[in-house]
């Protein structure tokens, strides 16, 4: 006999809040969510470490890219790192590598819960496809001043992308 997959769902103890089943991409509610607190805490941190000028200039540029005919992120992030104080820039680094931080903590705690997994499935948070050399605070302001759209995209180190990326 095959018991019914609802009778098994809630078994956690009396009064326990439920955790949150797979969301989006596959990541439970609870994970999701300290992703959001870190993200919103990582593109605080950036942008209030800018000046006025520099925060027009980054909402002026995010514009033109999304009106743009042919948009030109990599252009876009020269500019805006041209226009960024080494203060600045730094702060804006540092923002991201905490953000980094965060997230491979948050990941390592989700994995430990679920039983672990094996190393060649795990996300990877190093270099983005497409990097090269040094990070630039340009393009690092503009992936965290604007927020993430659609679900979660994790690139996985040891094998060809998902399907569709």
């Amino acid at each position: 006999m095959i018991a019914p997959a609802g009778a098994l769902a809630d078994t956690t103890p009396q009064g326990t809040p439920p955790q949150g089943g797979p969301g989006p991409g596959g990541m439970g509610q609870q994970v999701r969510a300290q992703v959001d607190q870190a993200r919103a805490a990582a593109r605080t941190a950036a942008l209030g470490a800018l000046t006025p000028a520099n925060r027009d200039r980054l909402g002026q540029v995010i514009g033109q890219l999304a009106i743009a005919q042919t948009p030109d992120v990599n252009a876009a992030a020269k500019t805006l790192d041209a226009s960024l104080s080494p203060k600045e820039s730094k702060a804006v680094l540092d923002a991201q590598s905490a953000f980094d931080a965060q997230m491979k903590q948050i990941m390592d705690q989700a994995r430990g819960q679920m039983g672990g997994g094996s190393q060649d499935n795990r996300p990877s948070f190093g270099p983005r496809p497409g990097d090269q050399g040094p990070p630039d605070a340009g393009l690092t302001l503009m992936r965290l001043a604007v927020p993430p759209i659609g679900p979660p995209q994790f690139f996985r180190t040891g094998g060809p992308p998902p399907p569709g990326s």
